[in-house]
């Protein structure tokens, strides 16, 4: 369980291969929604609604179906918030009471360096000596580490703003070996008290994963 170690203990998370998702356990609306995909992808979404459907039962709030809103932001039920997310090989889904969390954001990504024509779309100037000062074994997924973190904060705060943020509108810095703090640089799309939002990284199997959880105060 790569996330498990980043959550608090009241989120509830689980994990499995995308391509273990099963399409036919899906809800025949759910079904639908990727009907006309590929096999990869409906793979993939059957796998995130099998996780979230079990989390989901697990936590005393079953739905028979896991949908999307226009924005294609799950619409959880009521009560609850949470956070899908799939790259090649791994598929993770992380749920907590409204009462407990404002809002959840994961981010999965192959432990792969981020080619260098990419790293000025992603990478602030003020964060590239940040990356420079990351442990060494770090430093060749600075630029997707960065990424992920930023894919994670962009995910818990968007379903509530609708803002859409490019990845230069949200800065980064590092605290210890494995958390981060991200400041959202356009204060219209931040949650109250969220203006610097803090979460968890890990890189292992293979995988960089990111993680933010934004308690209720």
């Amino acid at each position: 369980m790569l996330f498990r170690p980043l959550l608090p203990d009241y989120v509830r998370s689980a994990e499995m291969p995308p391509l273990a998702g099963d399409p036919a356990c899906l809800h025949p609306d759910e079904r639908q929604i990727v009907e006309r995909a590929v096999d990869k992808r409906r793979r993939e979404f059957a796998a995130g609604r099998q996780l979230a459907h079990r989390l989901l039962a697990d936590a005393g709030s079953a739905t028979h179906r896991l949908l999307p809103d226009k924005d294609r932001v799950p619409v959880w039920p009521m009560g609850i918030v949470g956070s899908i997310t799939h790259c090649n090989s791994l598929c993770a889904v992380a749920i907590a009471r409204a009462s407990d969390a404002l809002a959840i954001g994961l981010d999965v990504e192959p432990a792969t360096p981020l080619k260098q024509e990419l790293l000025p779309h992603i990478v602030r100037e003020a964060e590239r000596a940040r990356l420079d000062g990351l442990p060494e074994a770090l430093r060749p997924l600075g630029g997707i580490l960065t990424f992920s973190i930023k894919e994670a904060v962009y995910k818990a705060i968007y379903p509530e703003r609708r803002i859409f943020l490019d990845f230069h509108q949200v800065e980064i810095d590092f605290e210890g070996e494995d958390r981060f703090v991200a400041e959202v640089l356009v204060p219209e799309a931040t949650l109250p008290g969220c203006e610097r939002i803090r979460g968890r990284f890990r890189v292992a199997g293979g995988h960089v994963v990111s993680a933010v959880v934004l308690p209720r105060r």
